[in-house]
């Protein structure tokens, strides 16, 4: 009776710690004081060290490892793909003088999808668990492998059904990730190699997203050499193709009028890598913009909000829309007069939205995550990811008065 006290115990301890990160800590968490402490915030004149800075960075309380790309198969095939580890914080300090390793500062969840182009079946699948040995694990830089760095960076279990973990390595200057589902034929596998360094967005990687001070530390890598094996509905195939890796790290990162973005990571024939995001408010308008754009030669420019206009030219509406959601902007024209760009956007898919299924753990935060394609004066110009938050409901974290009404 004891033993079966203390795994129900620990099984509500691990829902409600999940439950919590997601209505405190991901996507848009403020800093809260708990214990007499707060969480960090981002600051201007960060240190950037690599691959020190592809680990945990601990103070802070929400960060995410984001892959997004494309893989062709040697049997044929062409794949979509997402892998994504979010880390967010349950409590800034840990007050007890004896802590046990089953007290959880933070907790994880594990998003991964593939999507056949062919086919058009797309599965996304998630993970959530809280951190403590043997669940949600992040390792310490340096800590691991041959001293340098390498190592395994964050891992969890799979979900129900599986028995390998998931888990995001670094060795020999490239990632390596790893998911798995229950969903027949699923495998998601690859080793992605950065061809490039690192693009800091913002002004040296402090990213504001108001001018209140709301901000986070954000670097991407456009292009990875992507290799492995990816599985759909089938049998898994050697894949060789493209990746784009986003890092970001911080504390606040929405204001109170702030209900979710529209983030585009667009990669061009020329040469060019581009990210642009957009804040709106829970009505609609803009609230906030950036972006960053680098050359061929690997000159970076940032994109200021009056030097971009992204309009949006059709919508999708994705099943069961309560009444208080919104469509999905689904077709964009992106231009940017100073660099002489001026781009259709276009889904490969047109759903791509990530909806827990039923049978999935942790909380329910639906957006759109899809696979482009962008085209100029009618030709192909090159291709990407869009990220679309907040349509069927606004962001909102605790301590901030909820977003105003008129959706």
């Amino acid at each position: 009776m004891r033993t079966g006290g203390v795994r129900r115990g620990v099984r509500r301890v691990l829902l409600a710690g999940a439950t919590a990160w997601a209505a405190g800590a991901a996507w848009g968490a403020v800093s809260q004081p708990a214990g007499g402490s707060e969480w960090a915030p981002a600051v201007r004149g960060y240190d950037w060290e690599f691959p020190r800075d592809h680990w945990r960075h601990d103070g802070h309380s929400t960060e995410w490892w984001y892959f997004v790309g494309f893989a062709d198969g040697a049997d044929g095939r062409r794949f979509y793909y997402q892998f994504t580890l979010f880390r967010g914080g349950l409590t800034p300090s840990a007050p007890d003088p004896a802590p046990s390793p089953w007290g959880a500062r933070y907790a994880a969840m594990g998003h991964a999808a593939v999507a056949d182009a062919g086919t058009g079946e797309r599965v996304f699948v998630q993970v959530a668990h809280r951190e403590a040995p043997g669940l949600a694990e992040f390792g310490e830089f340096g800590g691991v492998g041959d001293g340098d760095g390498d190592g395994e960076i964050g891992s969890l279990p799979g979900p129900t059904g599986t028995s390998a973990r998931w888990r995001l390595e670094f060795a020999d200057a490239a990632f390596r990730f790893t998911a798995g589902s229950a969903v027949p034929g699923f495998v998601l596998d690859l080793r992605a190699e950065p061809t490039r360094p690192p693009l800091f967005h913002g002004e040296g990687g402090y990213s504001e997203k108001s001018p209140g001070g709301a901000a986070s530390l954000y670097y991407s890598h456009p292009r990875l050499r992507v290799r492995g094996r990816i599985g759909l509905g089938g049998s898994a195939t050697e894949v060789e193709g493209s990746g784009w890796l986003d890092r970001e790290f911080g504390t606040t990162w929405l204001t109170p009028e702030q209900a979710g973005w529209d983030w585009f990571g667009l990669t061009l024939d020329d040469g060019r890598d581009l990210m642009l995001y957009l804040l709106r408010t829970a009505d609609g308008r803009l609230s906030h913009a950036d972006g960053t754009l680098r050359d061929a030669g690997g000159e970076v420019r940032r994109i200021a909000a009056g030097g971009m206009s992204v309009e949006a030219l059709s919508s999708f509406t994705p099943p069961e829309l309560g009444p208080d959601g919104r469509p999905y902007p689904a077709r964009w024209r992106v231009r940017i007069p100073a660099e002489g760009l001026d781009l259709s956007v276009e889904p490969l898919l047109a759903d791509q939205e990530n909806r827990r299924g039923p049978a999935m753990p942790g909380p329910d935060i639906p957006y759109w995550e899809g696979a482009v394609r962008v085209g100029a004066a009618g030709e192909e110009a090159g291709r990407g990811f869009v990220e679309l938050t907040g349509y069927r409901r606004p962001f909102r974290a605790p301590g901030l008065a909820p977003p105003s009404a008129g959706r």
